[in-house]
């Protein structure tokens, strides 16, 4: 739900939004240390950026899980059977066991199944129609008809809900998605075959476990089409993106299965390549990372930079040589570069004229990337909440070309 202070902003016509920090460590804006540009209190201290670290090996999957152990057959409420009495049709019938856990059975009424295998219950039907003179020597069958219970599917699939467990035979991952329609192929973010999650409860106890559709259908590996169980979840997650803003022909997200690896040319190359007016020694890498949000200089020789590895979720910034520009980046409406064609363009109204903030946007500070007279890079904490809430335009501050406005994303 949000806050009063969220539906306040979201009110303005510069609907602009406080947000967390973009790495861990940042000071208070009410810190000692700081001093006033633009009328925002900043951070006087340098980061000078550096290259990006290798990534570490991807993870394919993790271990299937452990193999479904055998077990008899027992009715539960909502299952529906089929009774048949041999020498009356009468007394014959398909019955659902009701939330009690019994069943009703013409001309003896009602009949506890729950927790009973078909087998069992038809002996208890036996003996009870036996002793009741209905029927001499009396043959009752019972077969179940259709299972209470349940497997999920949810995500990238063409018809996410509940699927009964099919009778009389196992159910597998693949038998699943085909059940659900396959995976998803309409509009939007693809699905990601080789990352489905499975949850799975055992003992009380909720455990995932990641596997690849991809290795089950392409390279044969059968041993990892799990046999499901009653109360399985199937996740199947969406693409995530790559995303190249600024000077190359074709700016915007590229789709990628994850743990995908990418060179930096080949990621430029999906994106057109450079433009005219680009800064090929000015490209910046902004990384999410388990840690927080990392912004690194990519390397100016082309050799040394080819070899930089990409991955879903990364962004490439490449910003323009002579061009007035400034870049909004993270949880807002629509990423990308925003044309510095006035000369009070502030925080506020950047962040506006990226459509706001989105649903997973944290409140209370934006950060701000700007390259110093000494050309390093500096991050400074903007407390956009506090500008909106308080009135405090003079802590806004006015862009210059360049700059970089990120919004991290929080869940609280």
């Amino acid at each position: 739900m949000f806050s009063a202070r969220r539906l306040a902003l979201a009110s303005l016509p510069l609907a602009c939004f406080a947000l967390a920090c973009l790495s861990p460590g940042c000071e208070s804006t009410d810190s000692p240390g700081y001093e006033h540009l633009g009328g925002a209190p900043i951070a006087t201290r340098s980061i000078a950026l550096k290259e990006p670290p290798p990534l570490p090996p991807p993870v394919t999957r993790s271990d299937p899980p452990p193999p479904v152990r055998t077990q008899s057959l027992r009715l539960r409420p909502g299952s529906l059977i089929n009774v048949r009495v041999a020498q009356s049709s009468a007394l014959s019938g398909q019955s659902r066991i009701g939330s009690d856990g019994q069943i009703y059975v013409p001309f003896v009424g009602r009949v506890p199944a729950a927790g009973r295998t078909p087998k069992e219950l038809g002996r208890d039907l036996e003996t009870i129609l036996d002793k009741r003179g209905y029927v001499r020597a009396p043959q009752v069958d019972v077969s179940l008809v259709e299972s209470s219970e349940k497997v999920y599917l949810l995500g990238r699939v063409n018809q996410p809900g509940a699927y009964s467990l099919p009778v009389g035979r196992r159910l597998r991952l693949s038998h699943a998605i085909a059940m659900s329609g396959g995976l998803y192929s309409g509009p939007g973010p693809p699905p990601d075959p080789s990352s489905i999650r499975l949850i799975r409860e055992t003992d009380g106890k909720r455990k995932t476990y990641r596997l690849s559709f991809v290795e089950i259908t392409v390279n044969g590996r059968l041993d990892l089409d799990v046999e499901l169980v009653p109360g399985d979840v199937i996740w199947v997650p969406q693409q995530q993106n790559l995303f190249v803003f600024g000077s190359v022909l074709r700016p915007g997200g590229f789709p990628l299965r994850e743990g995908s690896r990418l060179g930096v040319e080949e990621v430029l190359a999906l994106a057109g390549g450079f433009d005219k007016n680009a800064s090929r020694e000015r490209v910046l890498l902004v990384r999410r990372l388990r840690t927080g949000v990392r912004t690194y200089r990519l390397p100016s020789d082309p050799v040394r930079r080819a070899r930089v590895e990409l991955t879903a979720g990364d962004t490439i910034v490449v910003p323009a040589r002579g061009l007035r520009r400034v870049f909004v980046l993270g949880a807002v409406g629509k990423q990308g570069g925003i044309p510095l064609d006035e000369d009070d363009l502030t925080v506020t109204k950047a962040l506006a004229l990226a459509g706001g903030l989105n649903r997973i946007a944290a409140d209370n500070s934006v950060k701000l990337i700007r390259r110093g007279p000494d050309g390093k890079k500096r991050i400074y904490p903007v407390p956009v909440g506090r500008i909106i809430e308080e009135g405090l335009i003079e802590k806004d501050p006015v862009l210059e070309p360049g700059d970089i406005i990120f919004v991290p994303e929080s869940f609280l």
